[in-house]
């Protein structure tokens, strides 16, 4: 694999925790040269990290305007979804397998605090991106859980995709109280099910990403 000299691993690693924390919009154009001044460090670096943000998905390189945060296609969709019922599928399961030890109740009842909440911002009427923080944060606490850097990783690199994507299907009528119905019901089969096989924990992950997965491949379609 590849070698990153020090300057392209800190442009490349600025630029993308930028784009994880939302300090990048959508739909805007960013330069080199602006990148190069913040971190007073030459192009040089910054276009071959560039170049490695634009292969990982976060990015769109457009000759002669600059970069903006990549955008989304149908295909990134599925990618997407596909790839998260897979990790987090195992997640649930794993943590069902082991919800009695510390970590596992822990983890769970990290779990059941963003439930609460998830809901008090709903029952509310809170701003959308506090539900959705909440949103996010139930997913991230069940990934966290397996501390499989490879998974949390991978993961990690969906986040800015994630936000995009949930903000958009937050936003239709009455998601907000489905997603959270879909949660409680990923969360009740993980501390209910059988520890040795608990199908249904994951078959609950499945559910919630596919109902997901079709509205954000609704709203495309509208747009």
């Amino acid at each position: 694999m590849k070698s990153y000299q020090p300057l392209q691993e800190k442009a490349y690693e600025y630029i993308k925790n930028k784009i994880l924390n939302g300090e990048m919009e959508q739909n805007v154009f960013y330069s080199e040269s602006q990148i190069g001044r913040e971190l007073e460090i030459s192009r040089t670096p910054i276009k071959d990290a560039l170049g490695r943000l634009s292969q990982d998905r976060f990015i769109d390189i457009i000759p002669s305007k600059g970069f903006r945060l990549h955008t989304l296609s149908v295909d990134d969709i599925w990618a997407t979804y596909q790839s998260r019922s897979a990790i987090e599928g195992f997640c649930a399961v794993f943590l069902s397998q082991n919800r009695e030890s510390e970590h596992g109740t822990e983890t769970i009842e990290k779990l059941k605090n963003s439930l609460d909440k998830m809901k008090q911002a709903i029952d509310e009427g809170d701003e959308l991106t506090n539900i959705l923080n909440y949103d996010l944060e139930f997913h991230k606490v069940l990934v966290d859980f397996s501390e499989n850097h490879e998974l949390i990783a991978m993961f990690e690199s969906y986040n800015h995709r994630l936000y995009t994507i949930a903000k958009e299907s937050l936003e239709t009528p009455g998601r907000p109280d489905i997603a959270y119905k879909e949660h409680f019901d990923i969360y009740n089969a993980i501390v209910s099910g059988s520890k040795l096989n608990n199908m249904d924990a994951y078959q609950k992950v499945l559910h919630h990403m596919e109902m997901s997965r079709d509205i954000a491949l609704d709203l495309m379609q509208k747009n």
